[in-house]
């Protein structure tokens, strides 16, 4: 009699690599940087501002600690759900922005040298080890950013860090790695099968100063695919990391209160980038996509481009502040008239 199951059986074989191949596909690790507002004078807002420094210092120190702790059960979270899962934590602060904790092998030294020696049995040692190094992180930038600064806070900076250290990762495989890191790295399932994305825990405004550096960040995440979440925590809007979820593919969330933060940490930015289509989001409507004019640093519904080096302006001008480029009289004549004109039509009644 003829054999009818051999061809069968290498139709099951292929079927079967076929669908293994898809599901290793789906199940591609998440590589997750996380960027923490922790502005001082933003936080001491938390409390009632007839109350005296003291008391302002101690609610925002319980309202922080609060949110740290809410911040770090989701980290722990996005660690355990799938063992190939990498992080990297950012603090920003005011004027400046460092990295507090990194599961990369191509880290500086100094963010993975941080080691808790309490090895106790009623904790995972891997979750200890980075709760103590992200704790001990914010506590060096605070030390570190005591006193009056007047510089904006290094949301900008750390969000420029966090697409460094994902470049820096994507070409780790054309570095010559030592037997540690080849095993660390193996552990974490490789740099390049990772899907990045980065979450912003904003509590401060925008800064129209750095609008031109934070939109070349959104187009750089955008080009490299790196999908930006942003969680509104204290304050107003902001416009920019609106932008910044639109443009890339990310999610914007602004929560209406600090005690629902872990609910929405777990249920809203826990996701993997993997099953994310398969889930409904909160729709993000209504996204403004005003500049902001290179003279005064603010956001404008009408500006003036240069054609030469692009640069907005809220108002003609006889040259351009950035390439000094003269502007033709007659445009400028024109352009008066034309500001005058909608002045007069906006004053009617």
């Amino acid at each position: 009699m003829p054999n009818v199951d051999a061809p069968s059986r290498s139709a099951v074989t292929v079927t079967e690599s076929q669908e293994d191949a898809q599901v290793a596909e789906k199940v591609t690790s998440d590589f997750l940087v996380v960027i923490l507002d922790l502005d001082k004078m933003t936080w001491m807002q938390v409390a009632s501002q007839r109350a005296s420094p003291e008391e302002r210092a101690a609610a925002a120190y319980e309202t922080l600690k609060n949110v740290i702790s809410s911040v770090l059960v989701f980290l722990n979270a996005h660690i355990a759900m799938q063992s190939g899962n990498g992080l990297a934590v950012y603090g920003a602060a005011a004027g400046q922005a460092c990295l507090l904790y990194t599961s990369s092998a191509h880290a500086p030294l100094l963010a993975r040298s941080w080691r808790t020696q309490d090895t106790r049995v009623s904790e995972c040692l891997p979750f200890k080890q980075m709760d103590d190094a992200v704790f001990h992180g914010i506590r060096e930038l605070f030390y570190g950013s005591k006193g009056e600064c007047n510089e904006p806070v290094g949301i900008v900076r750390a969000f420029s860090l966090a697409l460094c250290h994902i470049n820096r990762m994507a070409s780790s495989l054309d570095v010559p790695l030592s037997t540690a890191q080849v095993g660390r790295m193996g552990a974490l399932g490789g740099a390049s099968s990772f899907r990045h994305r980065i979450l912003v825990l904003s509590a401060t405004p925008d800064v129209s100063a750095q609008y031109v550096p934070m939109m070349n960040c959104i187009f750089s995440a955008q080009k490299q695919g790196i999908h930006v979440d942003v969680c509104k925590l204290l304050g107003g809007e902001t416009v920019f990391l609106h932008q910044a979820c639109h443009l890339t593919g990310g999610h914007y969330y602004r929560i209406p209160s600090l005690d629902g933060l872990l609910q929405t940490l777990m249920t809203s930015f826990l996701p993997s980038r993997s099953i994310r289509p398969l889930l409904m989001f909160p729709a993000l409507d209504e996204v403004d996509f005003r500049a902001a004019c290179f003279c005064h640093r603010r956001n404008v519904d009408i500006g003036y481009v240069c054609s030469v080096c692009l640069s907005i302006f809220c108002e003609p001008r006889s040259s351009c502040l950035i390439c000094h480029v003269p502007f033709l009289q007659s445009t400028l004549q024109r352009l008066e008239e034309e500001r005058q004109v909608a002045a007069m039509l906006r004053s009617r009644p």
